[in-house]
């Protein structure tokens, strides 16, 4: 456990830095990865401090109207997450679902906020982090869990970054 917790701390600095390069760079892209297949492992910037918060709160429990930092309601845990890259987010899942650019499911980017229900009256959100997969703080029996979208499949999703 205390090696796990010192890797987590240690991916959390190469974020750090990740998003410190990424934000001196400028908007300039070498355009290289236009073309990559959207995984957690090549996420830069503000979207690899969210999936990294997002991942490393996997097996928090679920509390309604947790807001963390050990127990999380799915739009808690969002919420957290995207500050976490200093953006300020609607506290319930209703405003998250239309929070930001709605974007088709077949073209997801890690840290895009997908949502179950209607754009405007998602009753469950959660964080996509690459790899078909997502982060949620799912249910009281289950708590806060990384699986695949083919699991759960969402409505929609929304681009905030």
């Amino acid at each position: 456990a205390e090696a796990e917790a010192e890797e987590r701390a240690e991916r959390a600095s190469r974020t750090s830095e990740r998003t410190t390069l990424s934000a001196s760079s400028g908007s300039s892209d070498s355009g290289s990865s236009a073309s990559a297949p959207s995984s957690s492992s090549n996420v830069s910037g503000s979207a690899a401090s969210i999936v990294a918060f997002a991942k490393a709160q996997v097996g928090d429990a679920y509390v309604s109207g947790g807001t963390g930092p050990n127990a999380w309601d799915c739009s808690g845990l969002v919420q957290a997450a995207y500050r976490t890259a200093g953006i300020d987010l609607p506290r319930v899942s209703q405003s998250q679902s239309t929070a930001g650019t709605q974007v088709s499911l077949d073209n997801l980017q890690p840290g895009d906020i997908l949502y179950w229900g209607g754009a405007g009256s998602a009753y469950h959100v959660a964080i996509y982090v690459g790899g078909g997969e997502f982060v949620g703080a799912q249910n009281s029996s289950t708590g806060t869990v990384q699986r695949s979208m083919d699991y759960d499949r969402p409505t929609g999703a929304v681009r905030v970054l």
